[in-house]
């Protein structure tokens, strides 16, 4: 018998809704053999885990999913940084600390100063647009400063249930699931791709997933 123990230093989903977040707890909680543990892992052993209370928890498998870490390029420069070690930057995306409009950062490894962002591929994407027409303008020192527009959040809990919080309405259930796999639809980069994906997710919907080995 197979039992899964998750554990969270914060809340599940923490950037989504509050009626969201606590859909999608009820939901993993009514599962067969799943806890859930609000606490942070201090240690992993052979054969168990040490959380904070210092209370060991069994375990044959551990999947550690850990947050965002600067890499040591970014750690070595020796330049304005978050709380986090990210590099700071004016609303134009310029560096902090570095000659204006020469150094920028996008993305992960950086953070607007006084605005903090979401580490989100949606936030990259748009700063990376947005400094493209910067670079691109004739005269940036009158460019609008970079204004990020939430495009929302979907997210996928398991059996067939997940989470839509957009700017306009929230969703969840099945319906939420039906609109996170149409978004991910729009994202495949090709024909043959738009046609595999949903014959793969038929089969699975029908015959159930394939998790033999050869």
């Amino acid at each position: 018998m197979v039992k899964v123990t998750l554990v969270e230093s914060n809340k599940i989903l923490s950037s989504f809704d509050k009626r969201l977040q606590s859909y999608a707890e009820k939901k993993i909680r009514q599962r067969e053999n799943f806890n859930i543990i609000q606490s942070s892992v201090t240690a992993v052993n052979r054969d168990s885990i040490t959380i904070k209370s210092g209370e060991s928890i069994p375990c044959g498998l551990v999947v550690w999913s850990t947050g965002l870490a600067p890499r040591p390029f970014i750690k070595m420069l020796d330049l304005p940084k978050s709380n986090h070690g990210q590099l700071l930057t004016d609303r134009n995306l310029s560096v902090l600390g570095a000659p204006k409009n020469q150094t920028f950062a996008i993305g992960d490894c950086s953070s607007i100063d006084n605005h903090i962002l979401p580490c989100t591929a949606q936030v990259a994407e748009q700063k990376g647009r947005y400094l493209a027409k910067y670079l691109n303008e004739q005269t940036p020192n009158n460019f609008p400063p970079f204004d990020y527009k939430g495009l929302g959040m979907l997210a996928y809990i398991g059996a067939y249930q997940a989470l839509s919080d957009l700017p306009d309405f929230k969703l969840q259930g099945f319906t939420s699931w039906f609109l996170w796999r149409s978004a991910y639809m729009t994202r495949l980069g090709s024909w043959r791709l738009r046609m595999q994906v949903p014959i793969d997710w038929m089969k699975t919907f029908l015959f159930g997933r394939d998790t033999s080995r050869f």
